[in-house]
């Protein structure tokens, strides 16, 4: 894209010292997309295509066009109004901000210029949009708010986003070359790596208050018009199986599973597209397990949670590698990293992501007995066959080694029948078995009935077909036959769904301090009880937990 800026100081009378061409004198030529003048209070942006301007303070790192249409939703973030418009024409939404604070008069411009000038950052204004991270401040704040792109061509593309209830919006908001050239520098600043031709990509982290995203940059000559970035914003509560139950990710039984398998000490693999939900997942296995377990997370770029995990008091060693896309930098490589883990102890071990040669170190680990608690990871595949084809035809692990992978979880997007919205489910729960040769076998333990929009026990699960559970029958105490292990896995989803009568009406009660709490409570009468030696023992563990539940919900302060 063609533009031109201008430096004028003379045009509107705010300085003696005239730039050598004020707007007075140059006259955009056709060759221009865009023209933009600049003094010390305002920019002007001239859009030659459809002959129209904006003016933004100085301060300000964005261009926000008002619009208008239907208001679907509308709702506040800090002094900005956000409205969610409705675009009949081209059955899309808008994502509409409109920020007061920028209408200013021009005395007080000059006030907050003369602040600015003497480096006195009190004023609101300064401090979010020179000292923070502007208009981000804004987006990443508004917790309905997943995920931000901006593509290019510069300046003539609004930012989108992926809203929670609205699914993908466009916006109201215009990137200035200010503020697509600060994002690049923090990025470059903030993980010590170059973002040049030679190096046309970068990932990075961006932290706005007390949140975190993930930032992916692309500049040219990789991205063809302009340099384009997408920020994805981590929650920064994790997510908890009592969560996903309530937005119908998962049921109370498949849920129990999960629990039931996670305290066994079992290998999965969590698979989906970018986007479904795989981290989010994986980060909700972690306030299933007691916390007097190590737990050991391996990431290059991090996204789960591990500062809230530490503050409700689990023992987390977070590790940070490169990235798989860089070829070469200061950090240490993900197998070498992986390797080193291995020598940290007994731990539960979930790894970010699966995508290179960490895959054989990972496996070959499991294989030898090296890891005794759960471990966990994600990989991009949407089938269980398609988790085998990437480990073993990609990556290059043994067939033989594919083995110990215990379950397959596969998370995806759903899309309604027109497109316009979809919503993220578990589709699949799929055991590994251990007797083939050249070709994987599975066995489906749960799978997703799009007429019901639940995740349901398929016969094989209910009638005894799980190799894994008839596994875990012969080397866990306690357990003589399947049906005690159905009895369990059942007792846990009654265990969730208690938990989604009593306490759901409140999600905070539904976040990873409580969930914890209750999963240790359950834990704790479990072992006092012993609920399946008699009836009473049963209807005693069902009273004191049920118990417990409305003590919570009537003492927490979350």
């Amino acid at each position: 894209m063609k533009y031109a800026i201008r430096d004028c100081r003379n045009c509107d009378g705010l300085s003696d010292v005239a730039y050598p061409q004020c707007n007075a004198c140059v006259k955009p030529t056709n060759d221009l997309d865009l023209v933009i003048f600049k003094n010390k209070l305002f920019t002007k942006q001239f859009n030659i295509k459809d002959d129209s301007y904006s003016i933004s303070p100085f301060f300000v790192d964005c261009w926000i066009s008002p619009i208008d249409g239907k208001i679907i939703k509308s709702y506040q973030i800090k002094d900005a109004q956000i409205n969610i418009l409705q675009d009949e024409e081209r059955l899309q939404y808008v994502y509409s901000i409109k920020i007061p604070h920028l209408d200013k008069k021009l005395g007080e411009l000059f006030k907050i210029y003369e602040k600015y000038e003497q480096g006195d950052f009190t004023e609101d204004l300064l401090r979010i949009w020179i000292k923070q991270q502007g208009i981000l401040n804004y987006l990443l704040t508004d917790s309905l708010v997943q995920e931000i792109n901006i593509n290019p061509p510069e300046f003539q593309s609004p930012f989108r986003v992926i809203h929670e209830e609205f699914d993908e919006c466009t916006t109201n908001i215009y990137p200035s070359i200010d503020f697509l050239n600060y994002l690049s520098t923090y990025m470059k600043i903030n993980t010590g790596r170059p973002l040049n031709k030679a190096q046309p990509q970068l990932d990075g982290e961006l932290f706005v208050e007390d949140q975190r995203a993930r930032v992916a940059a692309v500049i040219p000559p990789f991205s063809v018009h302009g340099m384009a970035y997408s920020i994805r914003r981590h929650r920064e509560r994790p997510w908890t199986f009592p969560l996903f139950i309530q937005n119908k990710m998962l049921t109370p039984l498949s849920a129990g599973f999960l629990s039931f398998v996670i305290n066994h000490g079992r290998a999965l693999i969590v698979a989906g597209a970018r986007g479904s939900g795989k981290t989010s997942f994986l980060g909700a296995m972690i306030p299933e397990i007691l916390p007097k377990y190590r737990i050991i997370t391996i990431e290059d770029t991090a996204e789960l949670p591990v500062d809230s995990f530490k503050n409700i008091g689990y023992d987390l060693l977070s590790l940070k590698v490169r990235s798989a896309l860089m070829a070469e930098g200061l950090e240490m490589s993900f197998d070498t990293g992986l390797r080193t883990s291995l020598r940290l102890g007994d731990s539960c071990l979930f790894v970010g992501e699966i995508r290179s040669t960490e895959a054989k170190v990972l496996y070959e680990a499991m294989r030898v007995g090296a890891m005794n608690n759960v471990v966990a990871g994600t990989i991009h595949a949407d089938s269980p066959y398609g988790v085998f084809d990437r480990v073993v035809n990609d990556l290059q692990v043994p067939k033989g080694s594919f083995k110990v992978t215990d379950l397959v979880v596969i998370v995806r997007q759903i899309k309604n029948p027109t497109g316009l919205s979809s919503f993220r489910r578990i589709v699949k729960i799929t055991e590994v078995l251990k007797d083939w040769e050249d070709e994987p076998k599975f066995l489906d333990l749960f799978v997703y009935n799009t007429k019901t929009d639940k995740l349901e026990p398929t016969d094989d699960f209910l009638k005894g077909k799980s190799q894994l559970i008839k596994t875990i029958t012969e080397t866990v105490t306690g357990f003589s036959t399947y049906d005690d292990v159905l009895n369990d896995i059942k007792l846990r989803g009654w265990a969730k769904e208690q938990t989604m009568l009593i306490l759901g009406s409140n999600k905070d009660f539904l976040e990873a301090t409580i969930t914890m709490t209750t999963n240790l409570k359950f834990t704790q009468l479990f072992e006092e009880l012993k609920p399946f030696e008699s009836q009473k023992n049963m209807d005693e563990f069902q009273q004191k937990y049920v118990a417990a539940l409305n003590e919570i919900r009537n003492t927490s302060i979350v």
